[in-house]
């Protein structure tokens, strides 16, 4: 399980390093795009897609590093919380169910993006595959899989063990 919280650090490094390099893209060629636009009447084609193409990515990354906060959406579907006993396992068995729901959205995503690398479909502002660019679908579905399942262990571990490692009540 320590390796499993090391390789999910390790993710969340390369996620906000990410994020931090998109958003600095985008502010940067959208701030570019209005004053060439507005100075000298002149801008770059390709600026608009890329940056549509970072907000892309940037949502995606975003809505990982949510899930590694635990500040991703929460559906709450009683009023008053379980009883003690029972809300480890209600818990686990969520996180379970959102796992399974980001591992079926994973596979989507796979068979979406061999599907465009069939089309061989192009951004035609980049001359580039479509499919580079939709490549952070799967890639973020498969990781926020993996940290649903951690978490999924972790509710688990309590409520087996209970929150502060001894038995559970």
């Amino acid at each position: 399980m320590k390796f499993l919280k090391k390789i999910q650090a390790f993710i969340i490094q390369i996620e906000c390093f990410s994020v931090i390099l998109l958003l600095m893209l985008m502010m940067t060629l959208a701030f570019s795009q209005v004053i060439m636009r507005n100075l000298f009447n002149f801008s770059f084609i390709w600026a608009d897609v890329v940056v549509r193409m970072c907000v892309l990515w940037v949502a995606i990354l975003g809505a990982s590093i949510a899930t590694s906060e635990r500040a991703h959406i929460h559906i709450n579907f009683g009023t008053k919380p379980p009883p003690k006993p029972y809300d480890s396992y209600l818990e686990a068995f969520l996180t379970l169910l959102t796992t399974t729901v980001c591992f079926f959205f994973s596979l989507v995503a796979l068979k979406f993006v061999s599907v465009e690398i069939a089309s061989e479909s192009v951004v035609d502002a980049l001359n580039a595959p479509e499919w580079v660019f939709t490549t952070i679908f799967p890639i973020g579905f498969i990781v926020m899989t993996f940290k649903f399942l951690l978490l999924f262990l972790g509710h688990m571990n309590d409520a087996i063990k209970g929150p502060e490692g001894g038995e559970a009540e």
